[in-house]
């Protein structure tokens, strides 16, 4: 309309002394309709904005993706040659203690030598410790042993500097004090949420002691972990390794760690999680507390496990000492008729199958755990609350450490369902109510909890465009995989098998820059997703900005190599399997060898060389890198010295020179 000119002419002008002429000009050129006008300035503001930072920092100017892979490339190398470094420098370190050790106490270097040396009637390893403790602790550095058996092989306190305690859930303060005071300092590594130490065997007359004599420091505490928690710093691992799909441990890391843990999602493929619900014929008395069908099911399992899968190792639960006591007598009936599966049982495997109670899991890991509740419904149809271990202190517990014990894959067997439990008995925060979610959470396969297809996390705006635009390539994408704090941005299926993912394609957003160090997020976090079999793509924000056809290109290049790839993740591959290369697998060294001899000439006598000379000779010796005590050099230089016995004056004559080449190398204190 002709009156609205004047007012559309005001507006063009103030847009032209605003800067933005280009845009108007563009807009009347390239004909855009006006409900993209908003975006098109969108898309100059940022343009504009993107190239001022590049005009005040070159670096963003010259940033390219495939260069900046480079360096991130040699940081990982970089990286795990520290690694190996820091491991040859401990080493080197140890021998260094343990030569220095024994030049000083030559006695107890001829006490070990001699017992290594005997065949039997060897010196109790007590006594032994007493009368040689310095060679001892530097020959061996790393002592383990339980703490009710320190008492029995250490009579010395402080004679170590660390004293570290695993599983320290499972230790009585009590039983802890003999391996404290032998050590200066202490750490105490463990899990609350793990099983209490057992005090079945304890004394229970404590109620005939008055207030005033029962009452000391540790009372009221479970374990060492509980009462060293409320005065020594602590630190949280919140990184979890051992789960290869984080549908295994995420249930306990909402129902019991509060979301705290740091998990991450597997390649998809067939489900983790099986529930296996087996009729119970009613009328049966004796088998609320062992069903007989769930019986017939496990061994079942067990017999297809070692069938189809024996290179995975396989361990069973049972709620019940009844319960497990049944599976391995009708598992050993069943192995009568099937020999050619006696490899897979084979009692000294490195990881052996096993059938325990609910009591005896703890440290127990297996690729495949098969979980059998055992209770069941009485001769009227009823479920009667007698879940043993869980009905007890501690009963949430006992189920975490069952449901947390596999690697790979998790099947539970029982003769009821969730549905089956009353919630009108069952009782808030307990062990009961822990398998009323658990059983839900089997029956939905994983999914109801940490459900890793829809997570509700939105995407910014960068990873929404990257969906968009490959969306609209053809690859089927999901954003924000994940059930934990670590999300993959965006994960693409496979175009015909329905469940599986195939590429893990990470941006350079919130979730990159989250990382508190370069390890993390550099080598850690992807390292650790390619050992769950997935493979990786980075999209940098820079290259998608300015040269996104690339970008694109590179994109769907790698989501065809991904679909082509053979997905065979090895069974049994650890967490830390690139850790373990690095620790395990180090490079080849160089072969040590000493230069020529020096030009030193044979002397008839001692007196006749000089202390430079010898010296000389000494450091020659030692150039081939090897750590030798004072002994085994003078055995060494007494040929070079053209002297076949040594007496006291040869030998105390190369003892200075020894010691004074040592004090000239010794480092400034």
């Amino acid at each position: 309309m002709p009156m609205k000119l004047p007012k559309l002419y005001e507006i063009e002008q103030g847009l032209e002394k605003s800067g933005a002429g280009k845009l108007v000009e563009e807009l009347r050129t390239r004909k855009i309709v006006p409900e993209k006008w908003m975006a098109a300035f969108d898309q100059a503001w940022f343009a504009s904005c993107l190239e001022a930072a590049q005009v005040e920092n070159p670096e963003i100017a010259g940033f390219n993706g495939r260069t900046h892979d480079g360096f991130v490339r040699d940081f990982k190398e970089l990286d795990k040659e520290r690694i190996r470094i820091a491991a040859a420098r401990v080493r080197r370190a140890y021998g260094e203690r343990a030569i220095a050790a024994m030049n000083e106490h030559r006695d107890q270097e001829f006490l070990i030598r001699s017992e290594a040396e005997k065949k039997r009637r060897h010196r109790p390893l007590r006594t032994l410790f007493a009368q040689a403790r310095e060679v001892l602790t530097a020959v061996c550095p790393c002592w383990m042993a339980s703490p009710l058996s320190v008492s029995q092989l250490l009579d010395s306190t402080r004679c170590f500097d660390f004293v570290i305690f695993d599983e320290a859930s499972q230790v009585l303060p009590e039983d802890a004090i003999p391996a404290i005071l032998r050590g200066a300092q202490l750490v105490v590594a463990g899990d609350r949420w793990q099983l209490p130490p057992t005090t079945f065997f304890a004394a229970g007359d404590d109620d005939d002691l008055s207030e005033e004599e029962s009452s000391t420091g540790t009372e009221g505490f479970e374990s060492l972990l509980d009462i060293t928690s409320t005065f020594m710093p602590r630190s949280p691992l919140d990184w979890h390794y051992r789960s290869r799909d984080e549908a295994l441990i995420c249930f306990s890391n909402y129902h019991i760690y509060g979301n705290r843990l740091v998990t991450f999602p597997g390649p998809g493929g067939e489900p983790v999680i099986r529930h296996f619900l087996v009729s119970q014929p009613p009328g049966l008395d004796g088998q609320e507390e062992s069903s007989s069908a769930e019986v017939k099911k496990v061994i079942e399992l067990i017999l297809a496990h070692a069938e189809k899968r024996p290179q995975e190792s396989l361990g069973v639960i049972a709620m019940g000492l009844r319960h497990s006591d049944r599976v391995q007598r009708a598992l050993d009936e069943a192995l009568a008729t099937r020999p050619e599966l006696a490899s897979f049982f084979d009692a000294s495997a490195e990881e052996r199958f096993f059938v325990k109670n609910l009591e005896r899991v703890q440290g127990d890991e297996r690729d495949a755990i098969i979980l059998t509740i055992g209770y069941g419904k009485d001769r009227g149809g009823n479920l009667p609350f007698r879940f043993g271990p869980l009905l007890s202190v501690g009963g949430q517990r006992r189920l975490n450490v069952a449901v947390t014990r596999a690697r790979q894959r998790m099947t539970l067997v029982s003769s009821f369902s969730h549905l089956d439990m009353d919630l009108t008995k069952v009782k808030k925060g307990t062990g009961v109510e822990l398998l009323r979610f658990y059983l839900e959470y089997a029956t939905s396969g994983g999914k109801k909890l940490g459900d890793t297809v829809s997570t509700g996390i939105p995407m910014n705006d960068f990873e929404a465009e990257v969906y968009d635009v490959l969306e609209s390539k053809g690859i089927p994408l999901i954003p924000q995989v994940g059930a934990s704090q670590f999300r993959i941005d965006l994960v693409a299926r496979h175009p015909q098998q329905p469940g599986r993912f195939v590429l893990a394609i990470e941006c350079d957003g919130a979730t990159y820059h989250s990382s508190p160090t370069a390890r993390d997020r550099d080598r850690l976090r992807q390292q650790q997703l390619e050992n769950l079999g997935w493979k990786f793509h980075r999209i940098w924000s820079t290259d998608w900005f300015m040269r996104k056809d690339e970008e694109i290109e590179r994109a769907v290049a790698a989501y065809n190599s991904a679909v082509e790839y053979p997905h065979t993740p090895s069974p049994g591959t650890s967490a830390t399997s690139s850790d373990d290369a690095i620790t395990h697998n180090p490079r080849p060294a160089r072969p040590n060898g000493r230069g020529p001899r020096p030009g030193i000439f044979r002397r008839n006598s001692i007196a006749e060389y000089t202390e430079p000379e010898l010296g000389e000779l000494i450091e020659w010796i030692e150039s081939d890198g090897r750590l030798r005590t004072d002994e085994e050099i003078i055995e060494e230089l007494m040929p070079e010295l053209g002297f076949q016995r040594r007496g006291a004056r040869i030998e105390g004559v190369l003892k200075s020179a020894i010691e004074q080449r040592r004090g000239r190398h010794r480092p400034p204190t």
